[in-house]
Parts: C-alpha cells; structure tokens; sequence
C-alpha cells in the first residue's frame, strides 16, 4: 500500500469512528486542567455576576434577634464585605417581629428579605406561603460543599423537602450546673443521676413550661427512650424543684449555694457569670450516656417569598453560610458554627461537637411539632400536681 492510500485509509477510519459514536482519544493532562480551570473560572464569573446584581439593587433588609452582636455580624460585617450593599435591620423579639409580618403581608406590602432566627415559625411561614425553598439559591460551592460541615451535610430546620429554613449554627448545649464547691461535675454520668435523693431539695430550674432558656434542649429528655415524659415528670415532681424565669436569680442562687445544682439555665448568662470568678461550672454534656442536644441558638436563616431585593438576599443568605460569615458570627456571638473548616478559636470548648458524638439537634421542625410547648407544659403541670 502506497503512503498516499495508507493515510486516506486511516482518515477514513477516524470518520467512521467519529460518526458512529467510537471512543475518542483520551484527555490530555492539560485538557483536564484546563476544562477544571474553565469550570471555576464559570463559577466565579456567575458570583460576580450575583454580586453585581446586588449591588444595582444597593439594598436588603434583614430582620433578626436584638442585641449588639447580632447587628454586627448581621449588618455591620456584610456590608464591609460588600460596600455599596446597605443593610436595613429590624432588630425585635421574634413575637413582634412574626407580627409585624402578618401586618405586612395582610396589607399587601413586602419590605422583608431576609429572616434571620432559629426557625420556630417555619411550620406556619411554610402554611402561609411566607418562604420557599432555599436550597436552590445556595450558590458559592464554598456553602453547598458538603464536606465543610459537620457530619458531611447541610443542616435544616425542615423536616423534608423542599428545604426552606438553614441551619448553620450548632452548639452543643448544657442542660446542668453546679456550684464547683458543693458538687463535682464528673459525678453526673446519667440526667437520671438528678434523681438521686441527696439531691432533693438542693436544685433550681429554669421554668420551661414557657419557651426560652432550657425549653429546646428539654425535648432530649423527653425523646430520648431511656427518659421520656416519665423521667420528666419524676425529676419535677419528686425532687423538690425550685422554678425560677430569673436567669439572675437562678445563677445567684447556684453561685451562693442556696442550690448547690441548677438546671436548663443560659449557658451564655453562666458564661459571663464564671468569668466573673464565679464558682460555678457546666457540667460537659458529651458526659451524658443518653447524649447531648445541639441547638442554633439564635442562628438560623430564611429568605423571605417575594424578596423587594432578591438578588441582595441571595447574595446575603450565601456568605452568611460562608467561611467568612460563620466566622464573624462565631468571633462577635461566641456560637459554634457547624462549618468545620474555620477555627473555634474563643469558641468555648464544652460547645463544639466532637465526631463520633451522640447529638441530637433539638431546633428541627420535627422536634418542635413532636415535643412542643403544650406538652412540656401538660407534662410538668400533671407532676406539680396540676
């Protein structure tokens, strides 16, 4: 055979392979870079395009928990981040803040972008078409990365899809607490510990009959197998409880040993109290063979339907779950942040899951509807006696 045939036989070959679907050679190192390099190149180019959208919008408006270091993470640090974004915060109890809505959206009006709480009203936003689905507008692969979180996975309020309402915040939270002079923290292994008679009379709680400190890290006991309604009921109605809804007075009567043992306080109010010299402490919760709760504290995030700036609130809810985001929020608020790729530096310790930890998260939809106020309440009154 000729040169001049051999090669048309060969680019005829290459035809009819190309036609018919063949295999093609393949890919270079370079053409795998380079089709890696165009992908984030896209990426990168579609966030600067959200950005820019945002910024022609120049606004979004958030409403959140009131105190200093919610308003800086929420206002103050987004818009160092992104000057040329305002943004307006509404900084209420969430009572206020749900009513004000219904106000709104009665008369018509839509100012709100951004919801920025737990999650206790997801169930009822969900019914009154307040929210949508959020998952979709989780753009920055730094956020939808599965493997920055903790247990490999984003973490919801929902109890199923469509997944409205982000939880990025998860803090390991203390349910016990001693007066470290009348009682060793290492002695307390089981909650059914509380029940041991020498403890009668001696222990105050927080009354969580009403939602607040204490009421979300309570549905532990209540679900967990091994405690339930019955444990409840015997650690309130046979133990000589003293209730108190005074965090100061609670942590007084702990700190004097009044009751050298105190129950569902603030941790954040304990905090503040024991680096005052104090001598009080938090008994670890992983300490506990029936587990610990994890809860978001004031941590949590929903973009509310028909956004006035929804390019400003995508952009928003994207780097509040971002590496930059949770990491201000845990610098200013002290929470622990469920990215596991940020330091926990001034995180306190006792509040970061460890891996392998049994946690169970007590501010999902699911809790909330399972173990919810009436309960509790029903609950404690019948061991009160009514």
């Amino acid at each position: 055979m000729t040169p001049g045939l051999r090669l048309g036989v060969v680019l005829a070959l290459a035809w009819v392979l190309a036609a018919c679907g063949g295999a093609a050679a393949p890919a270079s190192p370079a053409s795998g870079q380079a089709a890696a390099q165009s992908s984030v190149t896209s990426k990168s180019a579609a966030q600067g395009d959200l950005v820019e959208a945002a910024k022609k919008e120049g606004q979004v408006v958030v409403w959140g928990t009131p105190g200093t270091p919610y308003r800086q993470v929420l206002v103050t640090e987004f818009e160092k981040a992104y000057p040329g974004i305002t943004v307006e915060g509404v900084f209420v109890p969430p009572a206020e803040r749900t009513s004000r809505l219904n106000l709104e959206r009665q008369a018509g009006r839509y100012t709100v972008d951004i919801w920025a709480s737990p999650g206790a009203q997801v169930t009822d936003f969900k019914k009154a078409g307040i929210i949508g689905p959020l998952e979709p507008q989780l753009v920055f692969p730094e956020v939808t990365d599965k493997s920055a979180w903790f247990q490999n996975h984003l973490w919801w309020v929902d109890k199923e899809e469509p997944y409205t309402w982000n939880l990025p915040i998860g803090s390991v939270i203390p349910m016990v607490f001693v007066n470290t002079k009348l009682a060793d923290p290492a002695e307390f292994k089981s909650y059914k510990d509380l029940l041991d008679p020498k403890w009668k009379g001696k222990m105050a709680a927080t009354d969580i009959r009403n939602p607040g400190p204490g009421f979300a890290p309570a549905r532990l006991l209540f679900k967990h197998p091994d405690l339930g309604p019955g444990f409840i009921k015997q650690l309130f109605g046979q133990t000589n409880l003293k209730l108190s809804a005074d965090q100061r007075q609670l942590i007084d009567w702990v700190a004097q040993g009044t009751y050298p043992i105190g129950l569902f306080i603030d941790p954040g109010e304990v905090t503040v109290a024991i680096k005052q010299g104090l001598p009080l402490a938090m008994v670890p919760p992983d300490q506990f063979k029936e587990g610990a709760a994890i809860g978001p504290n004031n941590g949590g995030v929903t973009i509310i339907d028909k956004a006035p700036h929804p390019n400003a609130a995508k952009l928003y809810v994207n780097w509040l779950l971002s590496k930059a985001g949770q990491t201000v929020w845990q610098r200013e608020v002290g929470d622990n942040s469920l990215r596991v790729d940020i330091p926990k530096d001034g995180v306190n310790p006792l509040f970061v899951p460890k891996s392998g930890g049994n946690y169970t998260s007590v501010g999902t939809e699911e809790m909330a509807l399972t173990y919810n106020q009436p309960l509790v309440r029903q609950t404690i009154d019948a061991a009160l006696g009514g």
